[in-house]
């Protein structure tokens, strides 16, 4: 009896520890090298086919992941991560492309609010973005899911506090607003100007608004943080290339920084 008490108490602890955990994404390995190298008693476990690196940053334990691209990958490694480490806060950081018209390669968008731009039905008129779905069919009234606010909070406050990489002999910016989803990397003049006009968005990438979903639907705050590595043009696939790897500094650097702010 003695001995079923204490692995009850050793299952109840365990679990606890667990649910303390900040979970960390990134898409990308450049997105996430950096908090990798920097965390302290670092202990890797499989699940799912994803690695997931367990230890502490900033004194917070932490376990962080790489995602992978996409709205698919990045949905399936919240709910494997979700599953077995039940995550108190969950961060996403990594690079995306700038919208803003004063938004340059290395400046920071925290994303206030997601949309996903590719969700929606086509009929005699054109595209139409809808509402995401709940789980039971039904639709959501708002077309935007709204991240912690508490999150972005400490968010802008950690980006007031930080040196970022200069990128081009420039001091990057820090913006906070929309920011908009989809399963393409946009490489367009006009599209990345529909984005901005149609939803304000002011950065677009491929995975936040898919876990920003999950994380509505299970509870879980989150926020989303990017690091602009081209302009979402004509030209942004040379300029991803260019600066994805400064760019993801930047974006890693906030994320120490808002933890340090938790």
């Amino acid at each position: 009896m003695k001995s079923l008490i204490l692995f009850v108490l050793f299952v109840f602890v365990s679990l606890s520890i667990q649910a303390q955990r900040i979970a960390i994404m990134g898409a990308l390995d450049q997105e996430i090298a950096i908090l990798l190298d920097s965390m302290k008693s670092s202990k890797k476990v499989s699940r799912g086919g994803i690695d997931f690196f367990t230890g502490k940053l900033k004194g917070k334990k932490v376990v962080i992941l790489k995602a992978g691209v996409g709205k698919v990958n990045a949905s399936y490694s919240t709910a494997i991560l979700t599953e077995n480490f039940s995550p108190s806060v969950l961060i996403f950081t990594g690079v995306a492309g700038g919208l803003h018209p004063e938004a340059l390669p290395g400046d920071i968008v925290i994303g206030e609010k997601l949309v996903q731009f590719d969700f929606g039905q086509v009929d005699s008129t054109g595209f139409k973005v809808s509402p995401f779905r709940k789980l039971n069919g039904g639709r959501h009234e708002e077309l935007y899911v709204e991240a912690d606010r508490e999150l972005v909070e400490k968010s802008a406050s950690a980006a007031r506090k930080i040196e970022f990489v200069p990128i081009s002999n420039r001091a990057p910016k820090v913006f906070s607003g929309v920011i908009a989803t989809g399963d393409v990397f946009v490489s367009n003049n006009e599209k990345a100007a529909w984005l901005y006009e149609e939803f304000n968005a002011l950065a677009t990438e491929m995975e936040g608004a898919a876990i920003a979903h999950i994380c509505r639907t299970l509870g879980i705050p989150f926020v989303i943080i990017r690091s602009c590595s081209d302009n979402a043009n004509n030209h942004a696939r040379v300029n991803f290339n260019q600066f994805v790897g400064p760019a993801s500094v930047n974006s890693a650097h906030l994320v120490l920084g808002i933890l340090e702010e938790m």
